[in-house]
């Protein structure tokens, strides 16, 4: 269980979720994001890849949201990030090393945050990484 604290008092929150910072479908999450919201307003719901699998978070807009991971083809290293704000906006890189040697980076910027699966399948990285691999 994840204990929380509601924002009008200090009354401690126990939520039935095991995590709840990513539900298993949009329904939960937007169920809990009201409910969230009768406490406090700025509270947004957000898809997010968990362990290989859509979930949901209910997040607080304004909050930092920072996402890294590496990706091996050959003798490249792909290094994956998107960094930003919830409501705010996103920035999406992916940066190119062939052994120590950086060899490139790209960024797409966006309102939305993206899945790791939708950033690798941007055209414009897709086209980018197939350069140096």
């Amino acid at each position: 269980m994840k204990k929380g604290v509601k924002l009008r008092e200090s009354t401690p929150v126990v939520t039935e979720y095991e995590d709840a910072s990513g539900f298993p479908d949009e329904q939960k999450a937007n169920s809990y994001c009201r409910e969230m919201n009768g406490w406090s307003s700025g509270w947004t719901v957000e898809r997010v890849t968990l362990g290989g699998v859509d979930k949901w978070r209910v997040v607080w807009l304004g909050e930092r949201a920072l996402d890294t991971w590496e990706k091996k083809i050959g003798d490249v290293t792909l290094t994956y990030s998107t960094e930003g704000t919830v409501g705010v906006g996103y920035s999406h890189n992916c940066d190119c090393r062939r052994g120590k040697l950086m060899t490139g980076t790209i960024t797409y910027t966006t309102g939305m945050r993206l899945t790791r699966e939708e950033i690798e399948k941007l055209p414009s990285f897709a086209e980018w990484v197939a350069q140096y691999t």
